[in-house]
């Protein structure tokens, strides 16, 4: 496996890859130069180009340079593209396309943190793209499953403050035997491995929850044994109706939180059109949007969103309007669809939690952005995930199975 690197990759996060050989294009060596002392660009990016450029210098045994050549320009030629602007995002991409006929024999990754080159690498020169992930040769799914022989098991439950797998604080541990079949599950709390929350999951509106599978039960555990957890997953893993589930328990049965607040961003869909100007308040045009549909396909109608309001049990709150107030002690923060939130909206948000508080963070962050404006290294979500792993007050559970129907699985592979 190679990866290949755009400039934009090189001016953020030089430093990053020193451990990991890489392939750049010769057009981003006479980018850098341009950036470096043009005057159109802040004194950050300038100073960015200039390190950028000295790392080069002093590690030639690190990379490699793909140069420009005519046979990028044929093969646009011959796949109908030929009329496509000499860009320098056609020429980097063209040369992460060339890298990957040189070293046919390697699994070539072009990593990216700009959406119009993400689109020209995948979508022209069919290559295979990783341009939302800080880093290059790992992805955190808050999980790790491990094969363990009847010796490692008969180790691992008699020492149980052992963390010979190196998982880091609230990460969890899923134990399969040698035959691929699922035995148990632990969360590493930084001291030693702790068994997962059993207790039943009920509410008035959503019965009786029974996790589908081991990731589901480590969302409920998070939930409930951190201040702030963090889902991902695909359209039908679960996400919102674990997450409303259990913040429907804590409500009816903790003493601690009585009252949960929904705060959004109400954006539309991806490629849609706008309806225009809804008549009505702020609570109906709420419910138009997405938000309204997770709430009344998860509590079965209207009405009962309309009682939890009215009880003072659910706030909704549109994150345009989130500046200056406070999630107070006995209350749960829930934001739904968070891959729709920047870094620095998430920010907004989160600072406004008070110490006694529980925060559920939710999305899709792989399929379901919306905006260019969330994409990539500007994904608040992402960056939460990122910035917040290990840390004691949090967790993070990646799901991996959508539970939906036949149909929303299959999707996954339009």
């Amino acid at each position: 496996m190679k990866y290949f690197l755009d400039t934009n990759v090189l001016l953020e996060d030089i430093e990053h890859y020193s451990s990991i050989p890489f392939l750049i294009s010769s057009e981003t060596l006479i980018e850098l130069e341009g950036i470096k002392t043009n005057r159109n660009k802040t004194e950050n990016i300038r100073a960015a180009a200039r390190r950028a450029i000295k790392w080069l210098a002093n590690h030639n045994n690190n990379y490699e340079v793909i140069y420009y050549c005519d046979g990028i320009q044929d093969y646009l030629c011959d796949i109908g593209f030929c009329y496509l602007d000499d860009i320098a995002d056609i020429r980097i991409c063209g040369c992460a396309w060339m890298a990957s006929k040189i070293y046919s024999d390697d699994h070539i990754i072009f990593v990216t943190y700009d959406l119009s080159c993400r689109n020209i690498a995948k979508d022209i020169f069919d290559l295979d793209v990783n341009w939302f992930n800080d880093d290059c040769t790992k992805v955190y799914t808050g999980f790790k499953e491990i094969m363990m022989t009847d010796e490692d098991m008969a180790y691992f439950y008699e020492h149980q403050d052992d963390n010979k797998y190196g998982l880091l604080i609230n990460q969890y541990l899923i134990i399969n035997n040698t035959n691929h079949e699922f035995i148990d599950c632990y969360r590493w709390d930084g001291q030693c491995f702790q068994q997962l929350y059993k207790k039943p999951i009920k509410s008035i509106y959503f019965d009786k929850l029974k996790p589908k599978d081991i990731y589901q039960s480590c969302v409920i555990d998070s939930i409930m044994n951190n201040t702030i957890t963090a889902i991902s997953g695909k359209a039908g893993s679960g996400k919102s109706l674990l997450s409303l589930a259990t913040i429907q328990n804590l409500i009816e049965n903790s003493k601690t939180h009585d009252r949960f607040v929904c705060l959004f961003n109400p954006i539309k869909a991806r490629g849609t059109a706008d309806l225009g100007y809804y008549a009505g308040d702020f609570l109906s045009k709420a419910m138009l949007n997405s938000v309204g549909n997770i709430l009344t396909t998860k509590y079965g109608d209207r009405y009962a969103i309309d009682i939890l309001i009215s009880q003072e049990k659910l706030k909704l709150i549109s994150m345009a309007d989130c500046r200056g107030m406070e999630i107070s002690d006995n209350e749960i923060l829930y934001i739904p669809e968070a891959e729709n939130t920047s870094v620095d909206m998430i920010k907004l948000c989160l600072s406004r939690v008070s110490s006694g508080a529980k925060v559920i963070v939710e999305g899709d962050p792989e399929t379901q952005v919306d905006s260019y404006l969330y994409e990539g290294r500007n994904n608040g979500l992402l960056r939460v995930i990122d910035k917040f792993k290990g840390q004691n007050e949090f967790g993070y559970i990646q799901l991996q199975n959508v539970w939906r129907s036949k149909i929303a699985e299959l999707t996954q592979l339009l």
